[in-house]
């Protein structure tokens, strides 16, 4: 064991030989090594006594951790995965390591974040369950471990019943993850299961501070049960005797990565723990990945199909706003409707999934638009900072004085945002307490917690939001929910789009009626024939996700066939087409079909266009054994664009 390879996180696709002269396996641990001109931070992937005398070898500077970050069994599923995605391992590995031990500090530095768990105890205040949800959790409890597809009409109680499979793990001296979408829902549910199981319950997402996130890093590895709630992210953390994961929300799109590493948390949670731990998909809208898995048998499944204390589903009514006079883009009818409702001391929910004042700002002399100079992208008015933003990088604009094609100060704006919303029944209902939902009001732990105080108040309210609003949240007293411009969701090439579409619909759709009370649902929409209304308004997930999947089949689309995209970006979009083109060359072999290149909806982002193929394949060993060769012979070529990345099971073409 005199040489060593060592995974070092940088866009090339292999790792490199150091020499060994500490003496010892360094196996899974960290190194300090030096790179070009850079000194690193590498994990040690193998150990080996030959090495390739063509290039002159380094010593490894230091070592780091007295004890290996990874086993050897660890080590292999890493190198799987990073098989699986066709990605860097050195990028890889790097995700199971917290930034805090991704910088060259000795691991003995760490024993002043330790703490000392105690370990859980049963949990004494969780609810009876009915016998349809014993039901559902005997069948979760029957193995120790494997997938299983747990859905339910929302209110129904599929939270507490994987409450009281996780209170059955912590008796026998297991411990659990629990992973919710975004992290603006952590506090919510955070606060839920401490108040059935006390402090040994860890929060873990970006959010945190590094100090923060390693003290939990370390409490993971604790042989003691405990319960992490977390985002995508907490998949990667070493937690010791886990016995059950939950996705909670599992359809949901947030748990794909999509910079960088493009993972999806539930591969990555197969991979790692499918053999030792149960994994529980629970969702009122499952992905139709999921649900075809389980019409297959290839998923167990179980479902509750009644609201607790049967509250009636809502009345969803689709509200043709064509030759209707309007305000601000919200139907006049609707708004008597919210003011009755407010009248009646009840909350309305409006969702509008487009933050800022309006998505467009332009000149009325000559039709300039204003657009993001790195991004080719409307910038979004928000007329309450007085400034244009773009959303795509987040960049910020001042508003012209004048045209800068026509010198004219004559400027108006098109469509709406959360923004004017808010403003337009600002000034309809001035004494209403009007609460919006989006990005740029709940960024920060103190405003989540906040929101979710608001949340908890029953009192008459009216909550205006985007997506954030569909995700998860128990509402005291919603009556009425109102969604605006849905319409662009029911069109496009993106296959996804339909799915994700009705999903965010249904969803929303359950935050009303949770206390008892009747509850209607407006959808305003200029397309009122499109056929999926006619599902949509039954309120049935089930059957729109049987009509997608029939639809899909007789197409040949994903789930029926294997589905990867290649996308690409540079700054020279000849090259970058160029570049796409001889892809698309290499790629077409027998029994892959390969279809572009195409501009992504995002055609350019921080200065650099977006383009992307089609692959795709009914037989998927063979088109995984083509693409693993391509990526083999494109990483080890000269750069010749920017970036490129193969998305292994996408879930959009941005």
């Amino acid at each position: 064991m005199n040489f060593v390879q060592v995974a070092i996180p940088s866009p090339l696709r292999q790792t490199f030989t150091y020499i060994n002269n500490s003496g010892s396996d360094l196996l899974g641990k960290r190194v300090l090594v030096e790179f070009g001109r850079r000194k690193l931070v590498g994990i040690v992937t193998d150990n080996t006594d030959i090495a390739d005398g063509k290039y002159k070898l380094k010593n490894i500077i230091e070592v780091l951790d007295e004890t290996p970050l990874f086993s050897t069994e660890a080590i292999k599923k890493i190198i799987y995965i990073s098989e699986h995605y066709m990605h860097p391992l050195g990028v890889v590995i790097e995700s199971f390591i917290p930034t805090f031990l991704r910088k060259a500090k000795y691991q003995r530095d760490l024993d002043k974040y330790l703490q000392v768990a105690q370990g859980l105890t049963s949990a004494t205040n969780l609810h009876k369950l009915t016998k349809d949800q014993v039901n559902c959790l005997d069948l979760i409890k029957s193995k120790p471990n494997g997938e299983i597809l747990f859905s339910g009409i929302t209110s129904s109680g599929k939270t507490e019943v994987y409450k009281h499979y996780i209170n059955s793990l912590i008796n026998k001296g297991k411990s659990a993850l629990v992973l919710v979408p975004e992290i603006f829902l952590t506090p919510q549910i955070f606060h839920d299961f401490q108040s059935s199981f006390g402090d040994k319950v860890f929060l873990y997402h970006s959010g945190l501070t590094p100090i923060q996130r390693i003290k939990v890093w370390l409490a993971a590895q604790d042989k003691s049960p405990k319960i992490i709630i977390g985002t995508r992210s907490s998949v990667f953390l070493p937690i010791r005797n886990l016995g059950g994961i939950v996705f909670d929300e599992e359809h949901d799109q947030s748990y794909k990565q999509q910079e960088s590493f493009r993972y999806e948390a539930k591969e990555i949670a197969k991979i790692l723990y499918k053999d030792t731990a149960r994994i529980i998909y629970a969702s009122a809208t499952p992905s139709l990945i999921n649900i075809k898995k389980a019409n297959d048998g290839d998923l167990e499944k179980c479902s509750l199909t009644k609201r607790i204390s049967d509250t009636p589903m809502p009345i969803i009514t689709i509200h043709d706003v064509n030759k209707k006079p309007t305000s601000s883009g919200i139907s006049n009818f609707l708004i008597e409707k919210i003011i009755a409702n407010e009248t009646a001391g009840h909350q309305t929910l409006i969702l509008l999934n487009r933050r800022g004042y309006a998505p467009v700002f332009m000149c009325n002399s000559c039709g300039w638009i204003a657009k993001s100079k790195c991004c080719d992208t409307s910038l979004v008015l928000h007329q309450n900072v007085k400034r244009l933003k773009c959303h795509r990088c987040e960049s910020v604009w001042g508003i012209p004085n004048v045209c800068p094609e026509c010198g004219s100060s004559d400027f108006t704006h098109k469509g709406i945002g959360t923004q004017q919303v808010e403003e337009v029944l600002s000034e309809k209902l001035p004494n209403s307490n009007i609460v919006r939902i989006d990005r740029d009001t709940v960024s920060g732990k103190g405003r989540r917690e906040e929101s979710f105080a608001i949340f908890q108040d029953p009192s008459p309210k009216i909550f205006i939001g985007t997506q954030l609003l569909a995700k998860g949240h128990d509402f005291k007293n919603v009556s009425l929910v109102i969604v605006l411009n849905l319409d662009f969701g029911l069109f496009g090439a993106d296959i996804h789009m339909q799915e994700q579409t009705a999903q965010l619909i249904v969803q929303v759709a359950g935050r009303a009626g949770r206390s008892g009370m009747e509850n209607n649902v407006f959808l305003q929409t200029r397309v009122a024939d499109h056929p999926l209304f006619s599902l949509i308004k039954t309120g049935n997930y089930q059957e729109i996700a049987q009509e997608l999947l029939e639809e899909r089949k007789k197409l040949d689309l994903a789930p029926f066939i294997n589905l990867v995209y290649l996308k690409a970006e540079d700054s020279n979009q000849a090259k970058l087409r160029k570049f796409l083109i001889e892809s698309k060359k290499s790629l077409s072999q027998e029994d892959l079909e390969v279809y572009g290149p195409f501009e992504g909806p995002i055609t350019k982002v921080g200065y650099k266009h977006r383009m992307f193929c089609i692959i795709q394949s009914s037989k998927k060993d063979r088109m995984l054994k083509v693409l693993a060769q391509f990526a083999m012979e494109s990483g080890t070529k000269r750069k010749e664009i920017s970036n490129w990345v193969l998305d292994i099971d996408p879930i959009n073409a941005i």
